[in-house]
């Protein structure tokens, strides 16, 4: 069981590596964003979730991309990190997030 500390730092470089390798080795279709909003790992180190958010006109175009390559993109985070073990990672969409902006768009209508 690893320490919150651990897992934060985890959780952080996780983050960061996973953002390069989407940024460089995955094909997001033009006009998309693609956001990690959170990491979550496991407390034994072995799994983690990435949470993700995808904006712009096809999503759901983007979200399959991400998926297909979720292999390459273990294999990239075997090779970077110099951790064992690397955690498994599997890819989700941020349903909080979509709360937030639901919320915003409320609070925007209500300004005006």
């Amino acid at each position: 069981m690893a320490s919150s500390r651990r897992i934060e730092k985890i959780n952080n470089l996780l983050r960061k590596e996973i953002s390069k390798i989407l940024i460089t080795e995955t094909e997001i279709p033009e006009g998309n964003l693609v956001t990690i909003t959170k990491v979550s790992i496991s407390t034994d180190v072995r799994y983690a979730t990435i949470f993700i958010s995808i904006l712009g006109k096809e999503p759901g175009q983007s979200l399959e991309n991400i998926e297909k390559n979720t292999y390459h993109i273990q294999q990239q985070l075997n090779r970077r990190l110099k951790m064992r073990p690397v955690p498994r990672i599997k890819f989700a969409i941020d349903k909080e997030e979509r709360k937030r902006e639901i919320v915003e768009r409320v609070l925007a209508k209500l300004k005006k």
